[in-house]
Parts: C-alpha cells; sequence; structure tokens
C-alpha cells in the first residue's frame, strides 16, 4: 500500500508537472504567434555597375531611432536577408573597394516578405575621362582633364598610368607636378591632366589606354587622331616677288616662331632652283642665320635676299624656306614664289569717293583702285600721308586684311579700302591728305578728304530733381550738365517754363558760353515762394539749349523739378490765433443767448 500511495503521490506530481507546462505553452504561444506574425523577411541582391553580385558585404540596418537593430553580409550570389519588424528603417552597405551606401526603407504588418530588388554599389574610386576621341596635329601637347573621386569609407591608395604609341610621352600632372600614385581620402574629388606630347612623325589613329588602379582597377580608352601637317613655324608677309634676270631681291616680313610648348633648336635654310644663290639675314643685326634655339613663343623676325642669274628665262620659280629641328625632330617649310619677268611696273590710283564725311570718333572707308599699267609685273607699296596728328589710318584689301604692300601683274587692278579713323574729340573741319602708290620705278598720289562732322548731345548730370522751399523764403538747386557729344556746344543755357502762380525761378549763371566736349557744367537754380503761396507740390520745366542743339534733342533732355512748398511758421501761428478767436466767440455766444 505504501509503494501503491507512493506511485499515486509521484502520478500526481507528474500530473501538475505536465499541466503546468501546458498553461505555459497555452500562455506563450499567442505571443510567440503574435511576435512571428509582425516580422518581416526582407530579402536584397547587391551587384556591381556591370550587374555582377557582390558578396561580403557588410549590411548594417538601424531603426528610426538610429539603433543597430540587424547586422547581416551577402552570399557569394550577392543576396541577404533580414528578419525584421514593421517600421522604417536604413541600411548602411559597406565593402572595401566599393562607394559607402544608404538606402531607406519602410516595412508595413501586413506583409510577410518585402523584396528591395537590386543594390548597385558602384566602384569606392570613380574615375572621369570627359574627352574620348581627341583630334589634334602632330607635335601638339593635348591636355585631357582626368578627374578621381573617392566615394568609399576609407583612404584608397591610387596608382596612375598610360600607354601611348612609340615616340609619344604620356604622363599624369597635377599643375607642374608629375602624378603617379596618390592617396584619396573619403569625399575627395581630384582633378587631373593627362599630358600627351605627340611626336612629328605621328599621323593616323591612335589608342591611349588610362589605368587607374586602387582596390580596383579602373580603365579607359581615349581615341586620338592625328593629322601629321608643317607646324607652320616659318610666316612671311609676303610670299611672292617680282624680279628681273641678274637682280636682287629681298622679302622682308619673315619671321621663325616657335609655336611648341618646349624650348626647340635647329637650323634654316633655303632651298633653291639650279644656279640661283640667297641667304636668310637677321632683320636686326643683319647676320646670316643658320642656327636657331627658340624657348616657347620666341620668334626671329628675318628677310630673304636671292640673287637671281642673268641667264634665269622668264617664268615662275619657287623658294623654300626650312627650319628643321633637331629635338624633337620636325621640319617646317615656307614656300615663296619668284616671277621672274622683263618690263617695269606702274601704277595707278583711281577712286570714284575722294570725298567723305563722317563723324567724330568714327571712320570713314574710302575705295581705291590700284592697277599696274606697266608692262612688267610689280610689287606696290602703299602709304598715307598728310593726317593730322591724332588721326590713324590703315589700307584693307576687300576680305578685311591689313595691307601696305600688294603684287600686281602687268595689267592687274585691285579694289582696296583706305580706312582713316577720326580722334573721339575732333572739331568738325575738312581734312585734305594723299595716298601714294610706290614701285621700284615709279611713284603715284591720289588727293582725297575727309570732311569731320560734328557730334552734339547734352545731358543733365543730376539725378535727383526734387527741392523743399519754406513759403516766403527760398531755396537753391544744383543743376549739372554734361557735354556727352564729341565736339564743343556754344551758349549753353536752362530754359525754365511752367513756372506756377506764387513761385518765382533765376537761373546762375544765365549762359554758359563754351563747354568742350565730355566737360561738365553747373547751373545754380534759385526758387522762391511768395508768403501767401499753398502748401503742396509743384512742378517747373527745366529744358537745355545751346546752338548746336535741335529742339528733339533738347526735348529728350527736358525734365521736372519737383518743388514742395511748406508753410512757413507765421502762417501757423495766425491760423492758431484765428481758431482760439472762433472758439472765444462761440463761449460768449453759448454764455448770452445759450440759454435762452
Amino acid at each position: 500500500m505504501t509503494l501503491k500511495a507512493g506511485g499515486k503521490e509521484r502520478t500526481l506530481l507528474h500530473t501538475r508537472y505536465a499541466l503546468l507546462a501546458l498553461m505555459i505553452i497555452l500562455v506563450m504561444t499567442p505571443r510567440l504567434l503574435t511576435a512571428q506574425s509582425t516580422s518581416v523577411n526582407v530579402h536584397g541582391v547587391v551587384v556591381d555597375p556591370r550587374g555582377a553580385p557582390i558578396s561580403d558585404v557588410s549590411i548594417l540596418i538601424f531603426g528610426e531611432d538610429n539603433t543597430l537593430v540587424a547586422r547581416v553580409k551577402t552570399s557569394m550570389t550577392g543576396d541577404f536577408w533580414a528578419l525584421l519588424a514593421p517600421g522604417t528603417y536604413k541600411a548602411s552597405l559597406i565593402k572595401v573597394g566599393y562607394e559607402a551606401k544608404t538606402i531607406s526603407f519602410s516595412i508595413s504588418g501586413d506583409r510577410l516578405h518585402v523584396e528591395l530588388g537590386e543594390i548597385t554599389l558602384d566602384y569606392s574610386l570613380s574615375v572621369s575621362v570627359e574627352l574620348r576621341d581627341v583630334r589634334a596635329s602632330c607635335l601638339s601637347t593635348l591636355r585631357i582633364p582626368v578627374v578621381l573621386a573617392e566615394k568609399g569609407s576609407r583612404e584608397e591608395t591610387v596608382t596612375l598610368s598610360a600607354s601611348a604609341p612609340s615616340g609619344w610621352t604620356a604622363g599624369f600632372y597635377l599643375g607642374d607636378l608629375e602624378v603617379k600614385s596618390i592617396v584619396l581620402s573619403p569625399g575627395q574629388t581630384l582633378k587631373l591632366d593627362l599630358v600627351l606630347k605627340v611626336p612629328y612623325n605621328a599621323s593616323g589613329r591612335y589608342n591611349i589606354t588610362v589605368d587607374v588602379l586602387g582596390y580596383t582597377l579602373q580603365r579607359r580608352v581615349i581615341t586620338v587622331d592625328i593629322e601629321h601637317r608643317d607646324p607652320q613655324l616659318v610666316t612671311s608677309t609676303y610670299l611672292s616677288v617680282k624680279a628681273s634676270p641678274g637682280s636682287t631681291v629681298s622679302l622682308d616680313g619673315l619671321e621663325i616662331t616657335n609655336k611648341l610648348p618646349d624650348r626647340t633648336s635647329g637650323v634654316v635654310f633655303l632651298l633653291l632652283p639650279s644656279r640661283w644663290s640667297g641667304s636668310i639675314l637677321d632683320s636686326t643685326s643683319g647676320n646670316n642665320l643658320y642656327k636657331l634655339s627658340l624657348n616657347p613663343g620666341e620668334s626671329v623676325k628675318a628677310k630673304v635676299v636671292l640673287q637671281i642669274p642673268d641667264t634665269a628665262a622668264p617664268g615662275n620659280y619657287t623658294v623654300g624656306v626650312v627650319f628643321r629641328g633637331v629635338d624633337p625632330y620636325f621640319e617646317s617649310k615656307l614656300w615663296l614664289n619668284v616671277t621672274v619677268v622683263k618690263g617695269k611696273p606702274l601704277a595707278k590710283l583711281e577712286t570714284e569717293t575722294p570725298f567723305l564725311n563722317t563723324y567724330a570718333g568714327r571712320s570713314a572707308s574710302f575705295l581705291v583702285t590700284t592697277r599696274n599699267i606697266g608692262e612688267g609685273d610689280g610689287v606696290v607699296e602703299l602709304v598715307v600721308k598728310g593726317l593730322p596728328p591724332g588721326y590713324s589710318w590703315r589700307i584693307e584689301d576687300l576680305n578685311g586684311n591689313v595691307i601696305s604692300k600688294l603684287y600686281l601683274k602687268a595689267g592687274e587692278s585691285r579694289q582696296l579700302k583706305v580706312v582713316v579713323s577720326v580722334p573721339l574729340l575732333a572739331e568738325p573741319s575738312v581734312i585734305p591728305f594723299i595716298l601714294e602708290a610706290n614701285t621700284n620705278y615709279s611713284r603715284v598720289s591720289l588727293p582725297l578728304n575727309l570732311g569731320v562732322m560734328g557730334s552734339y548731345s547734352l545731358e543733365y548730370t543730376t539725378q535727383n530733381f526734387y527741392l523743399e522751399v519754406t513759403s516766403g523764403s527760398s531755396a537753391t538747386f544744383q543743376l549739372g550738365v554734361k557735354n556727352t557729344g564729341y565736339s564743343s556746344l556754344t551758349n549753353v543755357r536752362i530754359e525754365v517754363s511752367n513756372v506756377p502762380r506764387g513761385l518765382r525761378v533765376n537761373i546762375s549763371p544765365e549762359v554758359v558760353l563754351s563747354l568742350k566736349a565730355q566737360e561738365n557744367a553747373n547751373f545754380t537754380v534759385t526758387v522762391y515762394a511768395e508768403p501767401d503761396v499753398s502748401a503742396g507740390d509743384y512742378y517747373i520745366t527745366l529744358k537745355p539749349l545751346a546752338d548746336q542743339l535741335s529742339e528733339d534733342q533738347s526735348l529728350v533732355a527736358t525734365r521736372q523739378l519737383h518743388v514742395y512748398v511748406k508753410t512757413g511758421a507765421g502762417a501757423v501761428y495766425i491760423g492758431l490765433g484765428a481758431l482760439l478767436a472762433l472758439v472765444v466767440l462761440l463761449v460768449a455766444v453759448y454764455r448770452k443767448f445759450g440759454r435762452r
């Protein structure tokens, strides 16, 4: 019995434990079910700019109070999962070699799964090359901007390199400093220049490969089209000349300029027809030029002297001026044309407009025809003579090119423009001058006349046309005028009109006898207000006059002077006294008759 009793007690004890466990399960199950029902499975995929999955990306998820609620990593396929309660979250995605990125998303309680889709992480190192297709010529120096930006969360060491064709030089520069490797801090942007120096023998299409190596390799390809052409370091004002057998001719205006970015050295020489001789002379010293060494932008002025053999037959010949560089190597050639003829050139000048008018500060253009009425070709030199000081001139062809000499074949003619500029402050007058044409065998002149007309204008310099005056007194107003034309004005004065009753106006001085161009003058306007004039606003018309101004010009400059009249203190006291007497009278009448 005891054993049985003990067995019942153990059975009852086990039953109690089972009931207690069941009660605990019944109590906790709703909570567990509620927690499970309010948790949402969040999924996303992290990929690079090419769409490839990125593994081992650390994803930190923060709640609305910026507390960390989850930390996950992407799988080999770039996927990640997180179990989150409904709410608003921010997820920070971090991996070395990629940009630091933060996304925001919200989860509602009516969904069991939220798909964030693909999240693209750009590389931490951004490389931007704006110029991908470039055209240039040989011997040129190209500067191509390259922008580096660090979008990651840590420093990144970047190595730069550029592969260029043989004979080229390529490098990255920050100002004048060459950069091969650099450390970029998070958020830092750096602009460099890829400097390419193209050799003389380059021609055609080339690819320049730019490699920027950090945590990842960024490669860019730049296409450069190179045109092989003469660098045109040799130029001349005159490209042709006429000569006769056995003569010596000189072509001035030769200039050799280093248009390259670096110092260059070389030799200069002539390519001559058979049996011809010649030399290149320094225009300053007169010495022969052969070896040259020029800094960038530096130039040498020279001239070519040619000796034509007696046996030279009439016809056209070419003479080459060659500048051959040593380092870097190049050849720049200029071809001159020499026409060997028999006979002499004779110049003739003609115009249909020998007299032109213009205003001071402007230009007049005379159309002139220059003819070679001789039997031989030749150079005609043109010059203007007889203009007063301050006047300038130039001679242009019909394309606007400024010239001083021209080559005319026998019987040939050409139209030119003689442009004369008049000084800004020139007074009206008639200016006679001549155009002269010279050859080695003749000299002719063409008389011309320029009529300078006046340009007249007068304006007020005063800005505020407002004056206050007290009745029974006067006030003054300073009125400034300026001759804004380009010729003098005489008898400058101010005409006053529309003066209101009770006001008087006086102008001092009454007249300015002469006012030169761009000069100022001042008038004092005195306005007197009669004692009985009412307070208020009045307007007076002020019109500037001068002998040279038209009525329309004066009307345009006319202004209204706004005069505000204030009441004087005496009038105020009189008014107050009258008001007080009226009050006393009303009180006396009320006492005498009011009670009745």
